[in-house]
């Protein structure tokens, strides 16, 4: 069976995230030592996004991408656009765009 480019990278971002969030999921757990409000509090999180940027960026970039990719898939299936599909295209990609924008200012302005 031929798989489309879409699902392999679909497949390699979902496998991305299992060791990034595994990571992000870590950070505030109680084998931290810390309380769950301990691990939210400012300090702490800047603290986190700071010392492990790249890996916050890995995750903002492959939870986005992700996300919005399986959100095309899904209204393509669901709507059956046709030769209007390029409204969907459209549309993902620039919430993409934005949210990547938005993010990457986020982590660099830290």
């Amino acid at each position: 069976m031929k798989e489309s480019w879409t699902m392999l990278l679909m497949y390699a971002l979902g496998l991305i995230m299992i060791f990034v969030l595994t990571f992000h999921l870590l950070l505030v757990s109680p084998l931290t030592g810390r309380t769950f409000a301990e691990a939210l509090s400012y300090n702490y999180v800047l603290h986190n996004l700071t010392y492990y940027q790249i890996i916050f960026g890995i995750l903002l970039y492959a939870a986005t991408i992700h996300g919005l990719n399986g959100l095309r898939i899904v209204l393509i299936e669901w709507l059956h656009p046709g030769r209007f599909q390029w409204i969907i295209n459209a549309v993902i990609v620039v919430l993409m765009a934005m949210l990547l924008a938005l993010g990457t200012y986020t982590l660099i302005a830290l």
